[in-house]
């Protein structure tokens, strides 16, 4: 069991130094060939490296720019600041915030450490003096003699480099405006249902009037009858009480008679 968790251990070692070895195959270091490079002084340009030749969107945030010079004159030049100064421009980049009118851009970088043959260029320096990550539309990296010191570039080594410029994805937001409709009330019509049962019921109401009207009418005969009846029954009770005189043509009392 042991064993099993020791060659376990040892797998895994060995993806992890499999991986770390890929990951810095993924990037290399850039020599620049300085072999035209020319003396400059006063915002002259010693070597001008177009994106053809070398793509600064491919350095990663450990790049280092390490630019190595002469000073051919120092012409009274205040040395407390670098005579060697890189140049970054754009000519089309409409998206940088330095942009101007036509979307160019140039953007100075000053040394992180320099001394009198050599200045060192840090990736974070290079960002901020062009105002984006974005280095995609820089056209040309130039090694500029910022003073009146008359300089020559010899050498320019870039570190850590990518091997092409990794693509950039833009995102667009769209923005959708949903117009309201007005809120309309419907009033839904009487249901069938509904309407039938009213029906049924005013039906029924009806009937109900019918019936008691008939009701009524029979009440009222049956009590006619039997008023006729009892008129009838008294006047027989009368006349079976008198007898009719021929002589006199009149009813008269039986009890008269006897």
């Amino acid at each position: 069991m042991f064993k099993k968790i020791i060659a376990a251990v040892l797998s895994a070692a060995a993806a992890v130094s499999m991986l770390t070895v890929t990951a810095s195959a993924e990037v290399s270091d850039v020599n620049i060939d300085c072999s035209e490079a020319k003396k400059a002084g006063t915002w002259g340009k010693s070597l001008s490296v177009p994106a053809d030749v070398f793509e600064l969107g491919r350095i990663t945030d450990k790049t280092q720019i390490v630019v190595t010079f002469e000073m051919i004159d120092q012409n009274g030049a205040d040395l407390t600041n670098s005579p060697v100064a890189l140049a970054v421009q754009a000519d089309k980049d409409k998206d940088n915030p330095f942009a101007d009118d036509k979307g160019a851009v140039w953007a100075e970088v000053q040394p992180k450490n320099f001394d009198e043959t050599s200045a060192m260029f840090y990736y974070d320096d290079i960002v901020k003096a062009y105002g984006t990550k974005d280095l995609s539309k820089v056209t040309y990296v130039h090694i500029i003699a910022p003073s009146a010191a008359v300089i020559k570039a010899n050498s320019m080594y870039i570190t850590d480099c990518n091997d092409t410029v990794p693509e950039t994805t833009t995102t667009t937001t769209t923005t959708v405006t949903e117009t309201a409709e007005p809120e309309t009330t419907t009033t839904a019509p009487e249901t069938t249902t509904t309407v039938q049962a009213a029906q049924q019921t005013s039906k029924a109401s009806s009937d109900s009037s019918s019936g008691s009207d008939i009701l009524f009418a029979v009440i009222g005969a049956v009590c006619g009858v039997a008023l006729a009846v009892a008129i009838i029954f008294i006047v027989i009770s009368k006349k079976s009480n008198k007898a009719f005189d021929t002589t006199t043509g009149k009813f008269i009392d039986k009890k008269k008679l006897k």
